[in-house]
């Protein structure tokens, strides 16, 4: 407390006084407990007037804050630092579950159709295909199941290899199928005619309609 204490006997004027003497009961107090007038000591910088001879202990309140300055200019950005080092991988999750199987394909029937003859040929794996007959070489009738209508669906047709007898031909898809009024009809022909002259037999092919 003695570091804040001023004597302003030269400084201090009767309305000065009087506004200081009125501030002093409701901040220092005059008949408070050491206890209480060391903690209200903290709250205020008190001094000392003397006034007609008497010494009179003041607080002096804080006045009002001032107006906040202007910002000052942006310091100049640092220069970046380091990388820092790569972090381990982490764990393996675990197995998501299963999926839900996709639904069915949309080919409606599908053979694998071989000559054993050259008026006679069999089905190899056929779904939907009941039956196939070769009334000419290389004319093949494939006839599908109920409700498959040759007039409806057109099928596609290629090449099987491993079960031709005559090595590599021309597999054609006729739907118009002049010469099977009541299935599918596929052509195959030798690739040796430069002109084509008519169908040739021994050449497998797989039959889809989608």
């Amino acid at each position: 407390m003695n570091a804040h204490r001023v004597t302003l006997s030269l400084l201090a004027t009767p309305a000065v006084v009087a506004a200081m003497a009125i501030s002093v009961p409701a901040l220092a107090g005059t008949g408070s407990s050491p206890a209480a007038h060391q903690a209200r000591a903290h709250t205020c910088t008190a001094v000392i007037v003397i006034s007609h001879h008497r010494r009179i202990r003041a607080c002096l309140l804080r006045g009002p804050r001032g107006f906040t300055g202007f910002p000052g200019s942006r310091g100049a950005t640092g220069s970046r630092g380091k990388t820092g080092a790569t972090g381990r991988t982490g764990a393996t999750g675990a197995t998501g579950a299963t999926g839900p199987q996709g639904p069915a394909g949309t080919a409606r029937a599908y053979a694998v159709v071989q000559p054993t003859s050259p008026s006679a040929a069999s089905l190899i794996a056929p779904v939907n295909i009941t039956g196939v007959t070769e009334p000419a070489p290389g004319v093949y009738c494939v006839t599908p199941a109920a409700g498959i209508s040759p007039s409806s669906y057109p099928p596609v047709a290629s090449q099987e290899i491993s079960y031709s007898s005559a090595g590599v031909g021309v597999i054609t898809v006729n739907v118009q199928h002049p010469n099977c009024p009541t299935g599918f009809e596929v052509d195959t022909y030798a690739t040796t005619s430069a002109v084509k002259t008519g169908t040739a037999t021994g050449f497998a092919f797989v039959i889809v309609i989608p």
